[in-house]
């Protein structure tokens, strides 16, 4: 197949086009963390990937600098995995709520108290995972900081233990896939439970009734009766091959599953073991390839893992004579990203570091430059997905994407997503409150005492006392659950207003 190749300079100058062929599609999970300071939990959707397996260790990144300093003071989290019925809960904790504000219950969700750690969980979500701090990682601003969280407890509906592996996946985990033009949001894709590779051997165990949630610790993981939770508890991962070079100027060709293929700079975050001559050589260069291979090349992926030691020749494979970097991709893959590595840093207490690049190159099928909608490249990537009796099989993307309901203001009009803005929570508030006056939801006194109440409740030095600070955390919480819910549900505006009129604005807070 013809490649396309583009450099630096055409990934930020043609980035609307070349963002989506240089990733994969993200598990979406929502991780809970407990401020320090003031007590409140942080709850926000993010992308995530599996690390490691033994032990089980996940990864995700954050932007904002309140959530970048309580993920940095705090010692645990939960990370909560909702299912593909659960979407609209999911983008309404994407919104960007003051600080302190419980955006649990906004989306209408309930917490679950954790074993093993302090933080909760979502009790709706199928799958809540207790983590300790494993590792904090901050790049160069105005970048972010990168979490890995030591998986201590594992809680997960009961009755997704009774189905089998294929039927699980359709129902979860999400991923961030595509776009939504229409919305600012993501199209988030699952994968199809279509599942190819070795059948599992291993008979399943029947578990007594453990009542709607089935709770494993860490230190029972990864014994062999608690497989059917372990299994679930690692989600798909992406699977891509990492090429280095060596002194001698030899090719290194490493298969790797697991870790994060993104879109924001630096976009690559991949495990690497220490003991590789990846590693050795990544360290001493500097640069290295990620090739990605789809469904036609599973069998040499395969073989490629069996015999690393012989090459890509004896596996099926050819090199693609290299760009922007020394580094030489892969023919067969119809993606090659080209990159440099920003931070390779061994992870303690693992066999593997983290290797974090950003993209300098990309070369891409030509057929790929032309694609309307991406989930034909990404319903042909492959995920290693784990199955009864841990046996390693391979799944895919539905190529139907799971569809967004446009909203009827969608903040894509100056941030791209109406949950986003600058760093302060101020400016995405705004904005979204501004285009909502825009599109005729709220009316302009509305939008004042909005402002008025939130500058109360925010402002530094002086905030609103006790007992009048909680009444108006709970009165914000109730409104603010009304509007985004109103997203889904526009004959709903009129309750927003009738709630409104209820409180005179005076510029001090009066209680009905």
């Amino acid at each position: 197949m013809e490649k396309v190749f583009y450099n630096e300079v055409d990934m930020v100058v043609k980035e609307g086009r070349l963002t989506d062929p240089a990733k994969m599609p993200r598990t979406a999970v929502i991780p809970i963390v407990r401020d320090k300071d003031t007590g409140y939990l942080n709850a926000a959707p993010y992308s995530a990937g599996v690390m490691s397996i033994n032990p089980l260790q996940v990864l995700f990144g954050v932007k904002s600098w309140d959530s970048k300093f309580t993920f940095r003071d705090a010692d645990e989290f939960v990370v909560s995995v909702p299912r593909r019925d659960q979407i609209d809960n999911m983008w309404v904790m994407a919104c960007s709520l003051p600080h302190g504000i419980d955006q649990i219950e906004i989306a209408g969700w309930t917490e679950l108290p954790s074993r093993e750690i302090e933080t909760p969980g979502i009790k709706e979500c199928p799958l809540n995972l207790e983590c300790r701090k494993a590792h904090f990682i901050q790049l160069k601003q105005p970048m972010r900081a990168l979490i890995i969280g030591d998986v201590v407890g594992v809680s997960i509906d009961s009755d997704l233990l009774k189905l089998n592996r294929s039927d699980v996946l359709r129902q979860f985990p999400m991923h961030e896939a595509t776009s939504n033009p229409y919305t600012g949001l993501y199209g988030p894709s699952i994968l199809s439970g279509e599942l190819i590779g070795l059948e599992s051997t291993s008979p399943r165990r029947k578990r007594t009734d453990e009542g709607d949630k089935t709770y494993v610790s860490k230190a029972e993981l990864h014994q062999p009766e608690n497989q059917d939770v372990l299994m679930n508890a690692i989600w798909p991962r992406p699977s891509y091959i990492l090429m280095s070079l060596d002194e001698q100027s030899n090719t290194k060709a490493l298969p790797v599953s697991g870790g994060l293929l993104m879109s924001a700079r630096p976009s690559i975050q991949v495990p690497i073991p220490r003991d590789s001559d990846s590693y050795k050589n990544i360290k001493k260069r500097g640069e290295f390839i990620l090739s990605i291979p789809v469904r036609s090349e599973i069998r040499n992926f395969e073989n490629l893992e069996k015999n690393t030691s012989e090459g890509l020749e004896a596996a099926g494979l050819t090199l693609l004579e290299p760009n922007q970097i020394d580094t030489p991709g892969i023919c067969e893959c119809p993606v090659n990203i080209d990159c440099k590595s920003v931070l390779l840093e061994d992870v303690q207490g693992t066999n593997y570091a983290i290797l974090v690049g950003r993209k300098v190159g990309l070369s891409v099928d030509k057929e790929i430059v032309g694609y309307e909608n991406m989930m034909h490249l990404y319903s042909r990537y492959i995920y290693a997905v784990m199955d009864w009796g841990m046996v390693r099989r391979w799944g895919f993307h539905d190529v139907n994407n799971l569809s967004v309901k446009p909203l009827p203001s969608w903040g894509s009009r100056s941030h791209g997503g109406w949950w986003t803005g600058p760093e302060q929570y101020q400016a995405g508030m705004q904005f979204w409150l501004l285009e909502l006056v825009q599109s005729g939801y709220l009316s302009e006194e509305e939008f004042f005492k909005i402002r008025r109440w939130l500058s109360w409740w925010r402002r530094e030095g002086f905030p609103a006392p006790e007992p009048l600070r909680s009444e108006l955390r709970n009165y914000l919480t109730h409104l603010f659950k009304m509007m985004v819910w109103a997203h889904r549900d526009y004959d709903k505006w009129h309750e927003i207003h009738d709630y409104l009129k209820r409180f005179a604005y005076e510029g001090i807070w009066q209680s009905p």
